[in-house]
């Protein structure tokens, strides 16, 4: 490591920052320039002097993404380690403040955790029923929403919906605690699914109505039966009278979350007609499946290529607003015309087939022309969403990378979306991108975030600006009995802003929960409520 350079690296970058980011590096230069050219300097001092200009900087968020950015640059932050003592080329006193900053690094790193644990304790609280443990109806849903938006039931599911057969009767007739026992039971029996099968989904939909999503096609009957069985010999033990019924579907895209539930709720109104222990199978498909069947994977394929030939793909824009009504950016939502003279369809009728075909990176080429002209055309700032297929894809990432270099002007207003999930499973990835294409002035949010945020030491260092949460997290929150729900989202809160980035709500419908968002201290928010005429007039 060539240490004269040190003071030169930082003074070539110090031209594109801001007045704040230069004054702290200018500050670390001098550090720097002093030890090397060894002027007397006590240690003590020195130390100080470094000490005093970090602690500036992690006093305040905006203070410490200016750290975070400059100290990620530096050649002493990105090399050196403290196992590095043997380096005679290092001098004693830099590699003191080295081993200061990495032990406050490690100290914030502690407190991160330290939150995280507080914090998941706070979200089994919210979201997990009492009784029986399970994830409440809100999060089930949720999490089959995301499912499906994101083409994870592609492939095919299987639903099942379990209900106790008179619910009201069986606590008169052994009482709550003897009744909260039967609950518990298939609680349990539910639970174990997820622990086996991958992307299984289990929730309490209501008092007596239990669900299970199966991510697999061909075993939501078998396995409503085999519960069922399971069931009928544990409960008996408890209450001989007890029953239990099931209704199974064969979830097949594209039919959505609501008539998926709608179908096997009506297999389960007619098992609770039939008797006890019985399950009922769903097997008329609707008008879209049918579509689906008819045309075949293969048809949607060139439906999908032969629209992005033509190139009719178009953007649908939503203002992200601050809390005074500035418009902070669009977010913008593909759309694809199929047919020629049809519609332009929302993506979460072709996303997801899009991205089972390879056809992700050449759909979302596309959309990022789309959205650099548009920027070049009015200079509002928007946002993208880039899928995890994309990201993956290098020729995509080089493309992209010369397309933001030809439009610098309009790279410096764009924001690009990450998935939660990718960055849970690929944080280095989500950390290169992000070192190369904020230099071009792209900043980079994580999306759809919430329960996995604490599963998540490397948020403080991932090169990002915002985290985005999902929307399964803020319906109701400003309701009068959603205090456990306040208290989890506002601990969302505090734990993203501790490492100076925004938090944002991905969709706000109410304009009640948008209030309780802006006083929990939300840097933005997109959704009905946002766009309402009183807000777009502030």
């Amino acid at each position: 490591m060539h240490w004269a350079n040190f003071a030169a690296n930082l003074g070539r970058s110090i031209t594109s920052r801001s007045g704040q980011s230069a004054l702290l590096m200018l500050a670390l230069a001098s550090v720097a320039v002093t030890v090397r050219l060894g002027y007397p300097l006590a240690e003590g001092a020195l130390v100080l002097v470094c000490g005093a200009v970090l602690g500036a900087v992690l006093a305040h968020r905006q203070w410490s993404r200016a750290a975070g950015e400059i100290l990620g640059r530096a050649p002493w932050a990105q090399g050196v380690h403290l196992k590095d003592r043997s380096d005679p080329t290092m001098p004693a006193q830099l590699l003191r403040i080295t081993e200061h900053w990495q032990a406050m690094w490690h100290q914030q790193q502690a407190l991160y955790m330290l939150q995280s644990e507080q914090l998941e304790a706070l979200r089994r609280q919210a979201q997990l029923d009492a009784t029986t443990k399970l994830p409440q109806r809100q999060h089930f849903l949720g999490a089959l929403e995301s499912l499906h938006a994101t083409g994870g039931l592609v492939k095919g599911a299987g639903l099942v919906l379990v209900r106790v057969k008179d619910l009201a009767d069986m606590n008169d007739r052994i009482g709550h605690a003897s009744a909260d026992l039967v609950l518990q039971s298939l609680g349990h029996a539910l639970s174990t699914y997820p622990t086996h099968i991958e992307r299984c989904q289990v929730g309490r939909l209501n008092g007596s109505d239990f669900a299970l999503m199966l991510p697999v096609a061909g075993l939501a009957h078998e396995t409503g039966v085999s519960l069922l069985q399971a069931l009928q010999q544990s409960l008996a033990r408890i209450d001989p009278k007890a029953g239990v019924v099931a209704g199974s579907l064969e979830w097949r895209w594209p039919t959505s979350v609501q008539q998926a539930l709608a179908q096997a709720d009506a297999a389960l109104a007619q098992a609770e007609q039939d008797g006890q222990f019985v399950c009922v199978a769903v097997e008329q498909l609707d008008q879209q499946e049918a579509t689906l069947a008819r045309h075949g994977q293969m048809a949607w394929q060139r439906l999908i290529g032969d629209a992005l030939g033509a190139g009719r793909l178009g953007l649908q824009e939503s203002p992200v607003r601050t809390p005074d009504g500035r418009v902070l950016h669009l977010d913008c939502a593909l759309t694809m015309q199929l047919e020629p003279d049809g519609p332009h369809e929302p993506a979460s009728r072709w996303a997801a087939l899009a991205a089972r075909s390879r056809l992700s990176p050449s759909v979302e080429t596309l959309a990022l022309d789309l959205v650099l002209d548009a920027i070049v055309q009015d200079g509002q700032a928007r946002c993208l969403s880039l899928s995890v297929q994309s990201l993956d894809s290098v020729e995509f990432v080089a493309a992209a990378t010369r397309k933001l270099e030809r439009s610098p002007a309009a790279a410096a207003r764009l924001w690009i979306d990450i998935q939660e999930s990718v960055a849970l499973a690929r944080p280095f990835l989500v950390r290169e991108l992000a070192g190369r294409w904020r230099q071009l002035g792209v900043r980079l949010a994580l999306a759809h975030a919430g329960d996995g945020l604490t599963r998540l030491p490397q948020l403080m260092d991932l090169g990002l600006e915002c985290v985005r949460i999902e929307r399964r997290l803020l319906e109701g929150i400003g309701a009068d009995d959603a205090d456990d729900d306040r208290r989890y989202l506002q601990g969302l809160v505090r734990l993203v802003q501790s490492v100076g980035l925004q938090i944002s709500a991905e969709q706000v419908d109410e304009c009640r929960d948008l209030s309780q968002l802006w006083q929990m201290g939300f840097d933005a928010a997109k959704g009905a409520a946002v766009s309402a005429p009183e807000m777009a007039e502030a």
